[in-house]
């Protein structure tokens, strides 16, 4: 008997294809010898445990003249960028360190549950590339630990325009 071309060309066809379809992997699960066990130091131990804790986190950064109010300036001053960082946990924090490429600032009375700090950093890289992080040097103990970190691009700035100064009335 005779098989025709085209069906020996479409069974290598549906071959090739199951043959080189990826198959994903069985995990592989670790026997309990091998399971490392937590330290109550370093983790929480139950879900009551991460909700009582602080979360700093960095809300924004952005690029902005150091002396500006509102929609103007009184003069012109150096460019820097602000970094605002909130505590979103339900803890009060102690102090920490915030990094902003490799320059340190401390805040050292910390941050109360739901509140908030501008930190302002006087000048700028020539890249206008920022990566901002909060708790720098792991002092606080946090529910979450993945969103210490900020990257940030500035734009090429647009100088405000200089305030009006308001008239006084001379005697």
């Amino acid at each position: 008997m005779r098989v025709p071309k085209i069906r020996i060309v479409f069974f290598l066809l549906i071959f090739a294809i199951v043959a080189c379809t990826p198959r994903p992997l069985l995990p592989v699960i670790p026997s309990v010898s091998e399971v490392p066990a937590p330290s109550p130091l370093a983790f929480p131990t139950s879900a009551s445990d991460l909700s009582s804790q602080p979360d700093l986190t960095i809300k924004l950064m952005y690029l902005e003249m150091e002396e500006r109010q509102g929609n103007c300036v009184n003069a012109y001053s150096p460019y820097g960028i602000r970094v605002r960082i909130e505590n979103t946990g339900s803890a009060n924090t102690g102090p920490f360190d915030v990094d902003l490429n490799s320059i340190h600032r401390k805040v050292d009375n910390g941050l109360r549950a739901g509140q908030s700090i501008v930190l302002f950093f006087a000048g700028t890289t020539p890249s206008g590339n920022y990566e901002a992080i909060v708790d720098v040097t792991n002092q606080i103990i946090e529910s979450r630990e993945d969103n210490n970190t900020l990257s940030y691009i500035a734009p090429t700035p647009t100088p405000p325009l200089l305030c009006t100064p308001t008239p006084t009335a001379t005697p």
